[in-house]
């Protein structure tokens, strides 16, 4: 199924035994373009200046109609779980316990989307000695970044023209990102979303608050209009199979 990123951001989160909070924000990789935390608000039981993250590994089932999110783990193991500070960015090392708590293979080990297998639910269990062992080696840059964040920037297309980066849509079986909406008309009083192709982002800039992509202002008007109730509709795919992502 394929859903928007900002339409998540509010969804109640369920436990097996119980609520948790709601979802506040996500956490993805612009390398691959995985979503990798659920940043989650506990509300009543945690301290304000720490956030709560959870692997989609732990997701088994979204609830739109009812904005709901329904994990595989229970309060008490969240409640017990690594905590990250406001202000402090994911670390691999952070990441390395987080996964040991819930005796979840890494998805950095190995070659696919979530290292051995494109689909999350395989690092279930896939936990092991030497795993353990090599996190406290393993170094790496973290490339996470805020779907609150990301979807505040500005657009800029190949012929310059300036638009707005609005929204993100993500698949929930694998997690990862294969379309992003841009707002055509960002500067005038109304909305005009067209939906584009990952692979058409050229560079994200963090410094300047922008995301230049490889199209321009006629192949973006040109693109399926983001409708949510269409994302998943057999007529919407097959337009964005052939929508292209560089200037033709």
């Amino acid at each position: 199924m394929f859903i928007s990123l900002k339409s998540i951001i509010g969804h109640k989160v369920v436990a097996i035994d119980g609520e948790l909070g709601i979802v506040s924000d996500l956490l993805f990789s612009e390398k691959n373009g995985a979503i990798r935390y659920f940043v989650i608000d506990p509300q009543r039981w945690n301290p304000l200046s720490q956030r709560v993250l959870i692997s989609p590994v732990s997701v088994y089932y979204i609830n739109v109609e009812n904005k709901q999110v329904f994990l595989s783990i229970t309060q008490e193991q969240v409640k017990s779980s690594p905590g990250v500070e406001e202000h402090e960015t994911v670390s691999r090392h952070f990441e390395a316990k987080l996964y040991q708590h819930y005796g979840y293979g890494y998805y950095w080990m190995g070659t696919d989307l979530w290292g051995i297998s494109s689909d999350p639910m395989m690092l279930k269990g896939s936990i092991n000695d030497d795993q353990q062992t090599d996190s406290e080696t393993i170094e790496a840059d973290i490339d996470l970044r805020s779907v609150n964040e990301v979807t505040r920037y500005s657009c800029t297309a190949a012929d310059e023209s300036q638009h707005g980066f609005a929204d993100i849509i993500t698949n929930t079986r694998r997690w990862s990102i294969p379309y992003f909406v841009v707002d055509i008309e960002a500067e005038l009083l109304h909305n005009n979303l067209a939906v584009v192709k990952w692979q058409a982002i050229d560079k994200i800039s963090w410094k300047s608050q922008s995301v230049s992509i490889k199209l321009n202002k006629h192949q973006l008007s040109a693109n399926p209009h983001f409708d949510p109730y269409a994302i998943n509709s057999d007529e919407f795919l097959a337009m964005m199979n052939v929508s292209p992502t560089d200037l033709e």
